[in-house]
């Protein structure tokens, strides 16, 4: 019998690097079985022992992990989220639709938790993605060259803003420009949010030789953070460049990285400061 050390990782992966990122860390240690999210997970990870699983397949999914004797788990990746009441379901997403329809589940945060209950029910143990890419999660302090002093009115009115639209359940990510809220991140995501910059008159923008404004990517005051902690990749970097931000300051510890060497490195390279805060009290 395989001792809880022996037993696979279950990882269910949606889109982006982070996923590979963590089946590649675990697997040199370690067994892993894959749950890879039909039209979002990277095909790379076929590579591992995997099923294909519609989004709402969740007891599909939970079946496949118990099967291959996973106690553990981890639920990382973007995820193109979907209108829940048009999602196929089995038995288990039919589950998950009552309690969302059941309760004031309507944001994010909450519909997450009802995922986790659903694979805890189930005997499965959630854990944190960071337990496994502990390295992948910033350091405290400012990572590039770049002085985010002159900026510091805006990274508080930053940090102040997200905490609220955090705790409101609406997003992650805040952009403030001369104290003013210039953009705050709905459905679209952080790259969607930073995308829609571009559409803003000038007079609220910085300039290539004259950067401004902040991007915040913080987690939310209330978030479990099993999942869905604040991820920051190249994209994002790029997407704040062009926008002509001064920086991005984000939570050290609790924000996954793809790279985040190479993301130092490109915020170096952009110009943008890249500022690490330690986690809030409390």
């Amino acid at each position: 019998m395989a001792t809880a050390s022996e037993k696979p990782l279950g990882l269910v992966a949606g889109s982006g690097a982070l996923p590979l990122r963590l089946a590649e860390a675990h697997s040199q240690n370690g067994a892993l079985y894959v749950v890879a999210l039909q039209g979002e997970a990277d095909a790379a990870l076929q590579t591992y022992p995997h099923i294909v699983s519609p989004i709402g397949h969740f007891k599909a999914a939970a079946d496949a992990l118990l099967d291959a004797g996973c106690n553990d788990m981890v639920i990382i990746g973007a995820i193109n989220r979907p209108n829940i009441e048009a999602v196929d379901l089995d038995e288990g997403g039919q589950w998950f639709l009552e309690q969302v329809m059941a309760g004031a589940h309507a944001g994010d945060d909450q519909l997450l938790k009802v995922i986790i209950a659903y694979f805890e029910m189930r005997g499965l143990t959630v854990r944190a993605a960071q337990d496994f890419l502990g390295h992948q999660t910033g350091r405290v302090g400012s990572q590039t060259t770049h002085d985010h002093a002159p900026h510091q009115a805006d990274i508080d009115r930053a940090i102040e803003v997200a905490q609220v639209t955090g705790a409101a359940d609406i997003g992650q990510s805040v952009v403030i420009g001369r104290r003013t809220v210039l953009a705050v991140e709905g459905p679209e995501g952080t790259d969607g949010m930073l995308s829609r910059l571009q559409d803003l008159s000038a007079e609220f923008l910085g300039a290539r030789d004259a950067a401004s404004g902040v991007l915040a990517k913080l987690p939310k005051p209330q978030q479990d953070r099993r999942i869905d902690i604040p991820a920051i990749g190249r994209q994002t970097v790029e997407l704040a460049a062009a926008a002509h931000l001064a920086g991005i300051v984000f939570e050290a510890g609790g924000t996954l990285f793809d790279d985040f060497e190479a993301v130092v490195a490109l915020a170096e390279e952009k110009g943008l400061f890249l500022l690490g805060l330690e986690r809030p009290e409390g």
